[in-house]
């Protein structure tokens, strides 16, 4: 097919649609433009230019020219064609979509940071292993707030492969990764199985320590595994807390009580019957799903309750 059939084949295919919308009473070319142009703003606002929102939108140039800021004297759009209103109100930059140069939000890179010095990773040591990112540029990113689009996905792709990975495996001193590791536990970095991949690069979301933070067990979590205590365990705790004022002495503390235990034997309980599925091959994803909690959580509750000794006899 060549170039002016294709056009010609588009064109009649968006004739059809406008025939059978309008026979419908479905028809309409133009919508508000205030809440496309909000939406386009804070794309913007990320970083990303118009050229590439044209890009990935497939939304002409000169359209959100005219969207954002009109022409003189033509004021910005009220009216915007409702299929370009549709495709740019579904489009999000993924960190994938920049260009190189683009500056972006350092949230994710800054926590992916920390996340591999709570694991062991010095800046030199992740230096050693990638190219393209200067030694005294890594040890910055710990502390971020802007970062390249470029130098984001490097960061990415290593904390991807070694975040879960034991530096000292390639080449790094015991001691060196035990500094960086007492450095990350003295600033409550949060290690990568604290993070959801999905919600690592969100400013508003915060660490899960304990797979239950912003609820009481999470508080009870902290303590009993000595993991620095979150502001959303606390709020949890003393709302928990101000819940039972009415209790007397006695009586709260019996309540306390149970909700140690119950936070320390519910996590022994989810360990064994995680590492049951396991053996009959069920992979951490699946274990997890069974189980009903999110695979950051499973490999946390693994990790806080190794493997006893009945049980590897039973195994």
């Amino acid at each position: 097919m060549t170039t002016d059939q294709a056009i010609r084949e588009a064109k009649n295919r968006w004739a059809r649609r406008r025939r059978r919308l309008i026979g419908y009473g479905q028809w309409q070319p133009f919508t508000d433009a205030a809440p496309v142009r909000e939406h386009v703003l804070a794309i913007k606002a990320t970083g990303m230019g118009l050229a590439s929102i044209a890009k990935h939108t497939g939304v002409n140039r000169g359209s959100l020219d005219h969207l954002l800021y009109g022409s003189h004297p033509v004021p910005p759009a009220a009216r915007i064609r409702t299929e370009n209103a549709q495709a740019l109100l579904a489009y999000w930059p993924t960190l994938d979509d920049y260009e190189d140069h683009n500056t972006i939000d350092g949230t994710g890179t800054r926590r992916r940071m920390q996340a591999l010095g709570a694991a062991g990773w010095t800046a030199q040591a992740i230096h050693q292993q990638i190219d393209g990112a200067h030694k005294q540029t890594l040890e910055r990113l710990s502390s971020c707030t802007k970062v390249t689009a470029r130098l984001a996905r490097v960061v990415r792709d290593f904390y991807n492969e070694y975040s879960a990975k034991n530096p000292e495996d390639y080449g790094v001193e015991r001691w060196i990764a035990d500094r960086a590791r007492a450095h990350a536990a003295k600033r409550d970095w949060a290690p990568a199985i604290a993070w959801n991949d999905d919600t690592i690069d969100d400013p508003d979301a915060a660490p899960d320590w304990t797979g239950h933070c912003g609820t009481d067990r999470g508080w009870w979590l902290h303590r009993l595994e000595k993991i620095p205590t979150c502001a959303l365990c606390e709020t949890a705790h003393a709302e928990w807390k101000a819940a039972r004022a009415h209790l007397d002495r006695s009586q709260l503390w019996a309540e306390l009580g149970r909700a140690r235990a119950e936070a320390r034997t519910r996590e022994a309980d989810l360990a064994h019957d995680a590492r049951e599925l396991l053996r009959y091959g069920a992979d951490y994803e699946q274990a997890a799903e069974r189980l009903g909690v999110t695979r950051q959580h499973l490999q946390q509750v693994l990790i806080r309750h190794p493997e006893t000794a009945p049980e590897r006899t039973a195994a």
